[in-house]
């Protein structure tokens, strides 16, 4: 763990971090193990919230119809989804009729890749705590 705690401003929090800067927090969060605590709450609240079983179900899907063969393609599809559902989109809809787009539903309706509230929640938390130990952390209009 770092001796002294990184200081950062909000300025500096808000804005593109230099790359000293945040190569100090990332071996400040190794060498605390931060990062592997926050990877391991992130994984739990994905699992708990059935992300994860949703998007390897999606993926044995884009593999077993045919829709994906390569990385590449899964790794685009999954995105696209994640993007479309986690503003709004609903479940993939693509706004045609059907399978594909033809008269019924879209193939991947009935997965949900959205990501809960509460895992983001949680991961902004898992992140904070970790950093706090690290940085000295001060936002405008809040007591520490």
């Amino acid at each position: 763990m770092a001796s002294k705690p990184l200081t950062i401003s909000p300025g500096t929090a808000q804005s593109p971090v230099d790359p000293a800067l945040r190569n100090s927090i990332y071996s400040a969060l190794l060498d605390s193990n931060g990062l592997l605590s926050i990877a391991a709450t992130l994984e739990h609240e994905l699992a708990t919230s059935g992300f994860t079983s949703n998007l390897k179900s999606y993926i044995t899907h884009l593999l077993r119809s045919g829709e994906c063969t390569t990385l590449d393609e899964i790794h685009s599809r999954v995105f696209d989804k994640l993007n479309h559902q986690q503003s709004g989109g609903a479940n993939g809809v693509n706004g045609s009729n059907g399978v594909n787009g033809i008269n019924g539903k879209d193939g991947d309706d009935e997965y949900d890749l959205h990501i809960s509230e509460r895992t983001v929640r949680e991961g902004v938390k898992s992140v904070r705590k970790e950093l706090e130990h690290v940085c000295d952390i001060t936002v405008d209009g809040e007591d520490k």
